[in-house]
């Protein structure tokens, strides 16, 4: 299987499916709120009940930041706080909020597309 590249050169796993609680992600099945970031999917550990600034972190933080995270919220879109919202800006990172499936279906075609991007999503 061949998958995209972004422009740092790094895989994009495609998202093949998703509910029932997880997601197929390049033909692998993951359980729960999932990442994909450096070009492979991993479990994202929530540190509490409400999305929070340091629940997304780790995009901010590192010196080869996506230019872009889409954001899946699970059934509904609700934005994130201010803050979240306010760090990415600062950090130059584009953060595109939505409901989970509407993110899965922006992230491929924006990783079909070769962008430099990750996605953080909520699983329905």
């Amino acid at each position: 299987m061949l998958l995209p590249r972004n422009a740092t050169g790094s895989s994009l796993p495609p998202i093949d499916a998703f509910g029932d609680g997880g997601f197929r992600i390049a033909g692998v099945r993951k359980e729960g709120p999932t990442l994909i970031v450096d070009g492979a999917a991993r479990p994202w550990s929530l540190k509490g009940e409400a999305l929070d600034l340091g629940d997304l972190k780790l995009f901010i933080d590192r010196p080869d930041r996506p230019d872009m995270l889409v954001l899946g919220m699970g059934e509904r879109l609700i934005h994130p706080p201010a803050s979240i919202r306010q760090a990415f800006r600062q950090a130059g990172i584009g953060l595109e909020v939505m409901d989970t499936a509407t993110a899965c279906r922006t992230y491929n075609l924006l990783a079909g597309e070769g962008r430099n991007i990750a996605a953080a999503l909520l699983p329905v």
